[in-house]
């Protein structure tokens, strides 16, 4: 008879949820830094846990087991191998992705040791300060909460792209520290953003108010009294979670893929049609920045300039995220240098795709009518207008407009024009989208680049 006994150990995470945080639903959790291998010894298998067993010396990233039983708590398993928080197992985490995509980081003690056949049990709060990747360039943040996230995106862009920023002049890389301020906001959104640290270990803190709304936040060189910006985050003050969404339900596989969106605009501060449209933001396609939907904001300033060949690059656009650049004569577009990948038509979400994380802008891959994220969607189709088109119960569009290419207002309430990101099948130069009013529904209609329109935003 071969008795047998556990040489391995459990790891059980309490998770709640937490006044204001997300719902515990859906959530998913990654325990970095735990070893990749072990070896039991049986002829010692009676001895100490150091005779028994060996533990390899490569670290890995654990997917953990997750069972949500209500929107306030979840419970997380996970079998490891008995180590110590040293060396290469120093820096152990435990990272908790919500179906929004906001993520909190559990930075795990070093000197917690993880002995052979035990049971270690942790219980950890969502509420309060989130931590998130760094990798996205728009945060959902409940009213009145606080949130934390690195400023490595704007390394990355470096290093992703190859174009220079003012973050890396010569070859060098700065490591110096940086100061935060306000682009533009609405009334009451933001009560402080502030930076610590240094280099790309620097942490932005922003914390919002009672109210929702929008916000663009920028990062500077301290010291730099012109606060050109090196990166710039919008920040989306609202209720929603990410967890309120639909399913193209005309054409629920096209393409091989299943088309979830959330169920309001980008930035939009309320769901549905009719009175009081959840507008949202809008954005010149390609760019990362948002422009608000009304022509004064409370805080901040954004402005509109011409653009030019110098002027009309994406560097120059990441150092000035609050100028929307007009285009009025052919083709029409910000960008001298015309690109088709700017949020990735051809591959996955890109490094100025404006999306939280988890979501991008919506791709027509086969560029036609039939490949449309919106497929199938048409006025006689179910289809319900009060100042907008609603497909069902939560397949609301609201014709929230859109911003000329000369910046100004137009058409609110009357006709909606939403961003794809692919080029458009009918003019290279310019994009598809999903055009709408009373009368019609076109799934790839063509429009010019240097215009300001919506973003629906769908699930990777």
């Amino acid at each position: 008879a071969l008795g047998l006994k556990h040489k391995f150990c459990k790891i059980l995470i309490k998770l709640t949820r937490g006044t204001g945080a997300s719902s515990a639903k859906d959530i998913s959790a990654r325990l970095s830094g735990m070893p990749k291998t072990a070896t039991v010894d049986l002829n010692n298998f009676s001895q100490t846990k150091k005779d028994s067993i060996t533990v390899g010396t490569d670290s890995v990233t654990i997917k953990a087991y997750t069972v949500s039983s209500a929107d306030t708590e979840a419970t997380i398993e996970a079998i490891v191998a008995p180590h110590s928080g040293t060396g290469k197992f120093a820096g152990r985490k435990f990272t908790f992705t919500t179906a929004g995509g906001q993520t909190k980081t559990y930075n795990l003690p070093d000197n917690v040791t993880f002995e052979a056949g035990k049971v270690y049990t942790f219980t950890i709060d969502m509420a309060g300060t989130l931590i998130f990747d760094g990798l996205t360039n728009c945060y959902i943040v409940a009213s009145g909460a606080e949130l934390k996230f690195p400023v490595s995106r704007a390394y990355r862009y470096y290093k992703d792209t190859g174009l220079s920023t003012i973050l890396h002049v010569d070859g060098s890389t700065y490591t110096g520290g940086f100061s935060a301020a306000v682009v533009w906001a609405d009334a009451g959104v933001i009560g402080s953003a502030t930076v610590s640290g240094s280099g790309n270990s620097a942490t932005v803190t922003v914390k919002a108010n009672a109210a929702i709304g929008n916000a663009v936040v920028k990062i500077y060189k301290t010291g730099d009294s012109s606060q050109t910006p090196v990166w710039s985050y919008h920040i989306w003050v609202t209720s929603y979670t990410g967890a309120e969404t639909y399913t193209n339900i005309y054409n629920a596989n096209n393409n091989g893929k299943n088309f979830v969106f959330m169920d309001r605009n980008l930035g939009a501060t309320k769901a549905g049609t009719g009175s009081g449209l959840g507008t949202g933001l809008f954005y010149q396609w390609g760019r990362k920045d948002p422009f608000p939907a009304t022509d004064a904001v409370s805080a901040g300033s954004w402005s509109k300039a011409a653009t030019s060949p110098t002027n009309g690059t994406v560097e120059n656009t990441i150092e000035n995220p609050g100028v929307f650049y007009i285009a009025s004569t052919s083709p029409y577009d910000w960008l001298y240098a015309r690109n088709n990948e700017l949020w990735g038509h051809s591959g996955s979400k890109t490094i100025y795709d404006p999306c939280p994380s988890g979501w991008r802008v919506p791709v027509n891959s086969g560029m036609s009518s039939t490949t449309s994220p919106w497929a199938g969607f048409t006025k006689d189709n179910g289809g319900t207008w009060n100042s907008g088109w609603s497909w069902g119960a939560n397949a609301a569009y609201p014709a929230a407009g859109y911003r000329y290419y000369d910046g100004g207002l137009s058409n609110v309430g009357i006709t909606g024009i939403y961003w794809i990101a692919s080029p458009s099948s009918i003019n290279i130069t310019y994009s598809s989208n999903l055009y709408f009013g009373r009368g019609f529904v076109n799934v790839d209609n063509s429009v010019r680049r240097s215009n300001g329109l919506p973003v629906r935003c769908t699930q990777e």
